[in-house]
Formats: structure tokens, sequence, C-alpha cells
């Protein structure tokens, strides 16, 4: 992401670490001139999201992907479904980091949103750069889904609802802007190898 890592912070995972043991993450302090922060202030109706694949599942509801594996006796080193690789390694895969990809957006167009989708999912992320009165509405059918969250589900008795607030379902983050802005922010996100969906 082009950063210096220069500090840390405890995160309790539960059913992971047992007394004494801890984990270690990274986290990132910035510097951005008041009249530049992209805080949701600016959103309206008719604004559009443009969402940017993620790499699976992140780093978010693995307390309940490690309950479905051991609820259902699943085998990492084994490939299910449609997966293209076994399940443990699946499950391992990077999470995406999105500086790369959103600050050449944000050099020629004009973002008035950013949403991660980490914990909480699209339920809780999405609403904090929401004014009052104003809904996101998405349609789920508008990108493809990585098959470990259908798997996920099925395999779990996931409910939808659950999925969405707790996974990303394969968009990691969203840009909102201008409906005149969406298409010139896709065309730059896909010019640099971004899988993006409106």
């Amino acid at each position: 992401a082009g950063c210096a890592l220069v500090g840390g912070e405890t995160a309790e995972m539960p059913g992971m670490y047992e007394g004494g043991e801890y984990d270690i993450a990274g986290f990132t302090v910035g510097v951005v001139e008041r009249s530049r922060l992209i805080d949701g202030s600016k959103v309206k109706t008719g604004d559009v999201l443009v969402g940017i694949a993620s790499s699976g599942v992140h780093s978010n509801g693995y307390s309940l992907v490690r309950r479905i594996i051991s609820d259902n006796g699943l085998d990492l080193g084994k490939v299910y479904g449609d997966m293209d690789k076994p399940l443990g390694e699946v499950l391992l895969t990077p999470t995406r980091l999105y500086p790369k990809a959103v600050l050449p957006v944000m050099k020629e167009v004009t973002l008035k949103g950013l949403v991660h989708i980490t914990g909480g999912g699209f339920y809780d992320n999405i609403p904090r750069v929401l004014p009052e009165g104003c809904r996101a509405v998405i349609d789920a059918d508008q990108w493809p889904v990585p098959p470990v969250f259908p798997f996920l589900m099925k395999e779990g008795g996931v409910e939808a609802r659950e999925m969405y607030r707790t996974f990303n379902c394969g968009l990691g983050m969203l840009l909102i802007c201008a409906p005149e802005d969406a298409e010139k922010a896709k065309a730059i996100l896909a010019a640099h190898g971004e899988a993006v969906y409106e």
C-alpha cells in the first residue's frame, strides 16, 4: 500500500488464542487537508456506488468460518464446489489493500464516499457514509460472488442477510461518486486491471 508500518494493536479473536497468547495487527495513520477529506458529507440521492472486487473472505468473519469448518468436519486440503483451490488455500488468500486502485481515481474524479467492506459487511459499513435520509440500493446480481461465499452459506446454513452483514461477498471497496463521474471512475479502475461493478 506504500505505507510505513510504525505501530500495532492487540486483536481479540475468540476461539483462536489461549490465555497469554496475543496477535499483533498493523494500522496506519495519515494526514489529509480538511478540504480533501472524503467523509460522505457530499453524498446525495442519485449518486452511484462503484464496487471493486475483493480477493476472497479478507480478514472478517473467521469465527463463523471456523465454526462452519468444525461443525461440518470440512477438510482444508480438499477442493469443494466451484473453488479452484483447496479450501484452506482459498481461506488464506491475503486481504486486498485498495490504495493503489483508488488513488488514480481520486486524481481525476471527485469521490464523495469510500466504503471498505470489513467487519459488519454491507449493513454496518455503507450507512457510515450516508447522510440522514439517504439509503443505498444495491443489486447483488451486478457482480460475481466468489464460490467460497455460497459454499460457506450452504454449509453453515447462513441466511443471506447474515452473509452480507458478515462478509464482503466479493466486493471489498465501494466508491461513491456523482452519476456523471461513474463511467470515468470505472474506466480508470479497469485500465489498472481492476474488476469493477456499478
